[in-house]
């Protein structure tokens, strides 16, 4: 598998989470404070994730110039 196609997956799967949460706390279907706090750390991870990925990518670019 090409290393681009699997980046592209991750950061499709990486946004379609993060607008699954975002939903969820727009439509006020969070039910408790501790759900929310669970959420936004989901929000955070997937985040932290999202910026990791990147940083590889662009390592992996540099290194093949």
């Amino acid at each position: 598998m090409d290393d681009i196609y699997i980046a592209e997956a991750v950061f499709r799967i990486l946004r379609e989470r993060r607008q699954s949460v975002t939903d969820l706390m727009i439509y006020g279907n969070v039910k408790s404070m501790e759900q929310y706090r669970e959420l936004m750390g989901n929000m955070e991870c997937l985040n932290h994730v999202e910026q990791e990925l990147k940083s590889l990518l662009d390592k992996q670019e540099r290194s093949n110039d």
